[in-house]
């Protein structure tokens, strides 16, 4: 592969990734959409049923899904597909794959607004929480392969990921803590999202090493 189209191709998935993390990150725009749930709901909240413009945040989950799978499928034929590499974009993938399922499941009840029943009894918000959790886990999988390329490069983005990953693990648990123990988990929630979709756009870059580049003709 000539260098010219190397860099086409890495632009263009690095575009995708990166509007793919903006359309992910849609919760800035609930509060102006849908300031109701936005007051003190989880994001997936305002996709639920009967919410106002709820179709644009579902689908903005969908697309964002669809450009992330998108984006990995052109790295693999940028990249070089090492362990570590090849691990990071399947792991990106399965994150955008869940994304999408997720936002096609959505809630029936609004928590913050409505008085629901037990989350057992509904197995589509069942269903919604285990691809929420094996999204959040393929992420945090995404980091420590990022991790391992930055060991193997010795690059420049290595305390990128220890800022992005240590801020992003303490949202995350604190949105879980606050969501058991039914204290204000919503704002820990926007945090750990728009930290996800900040390193979403970084990993790219991240996985841009001198020794990735695939040796094509």
């Amino acid at each position: 592969m000539a260098p010219r189209q190397k860099t086409r191709y890495f632009w263009t998935a690095a575009l995708l990734i990166l509007l793919a993390a903006a359309l992910y990150c849609s919760w800035p725009v609930g509060i102006w959409l849908n300031p109701g749930a936005s007051r003190s709901g989880l994001a997936s909240e305002l996709g639920a049923f009967g919410q106002p413009y709820n179709w644009l945040f579902i689908w903005a989950d969908i697309v964002s899904g669809a450009l992330l799978v998108g984006g990995c499928l052109l790295l693999t034929r940028l990249f070089a597909l090492t362990r570590w590499v090849r691990i990071g974009l399947v792991l990106l993938a399965v994150y955008g794959v869940c994304g999408a399922l997720d936002a096609g499941l959505p809630l029936r009840c609004v928590p913050s607004i409505q008085i629901c029943g037990p989350i057992f009894h509904d197995p589509q918000l069942v269903l919604h929480g285990v691809l929420d959790y094996i999204g959040s886990f393929a992420l945090f999988g995404t980091l420590i392969a990022g991790w391992k390329v930055a060991r193997q490069e010795d690059n420049v983005w290595l305390p990128w990921i220890y800022v992005v990953g240590t801020a992003g693990i303490i949202f995350a648990l604190l949105s879980l803590i606050f969501i058991i123990d039914n204290g204000p988990g919503y704002w820990a929630q926007r945090y750990y999202l728009t930290i996800s979709s900040i390193w979403v756009a970084s990993l790219p870059f991240v996985l841009h090493g001198k020794s990735v580049y695939a040796k094509k003709a």
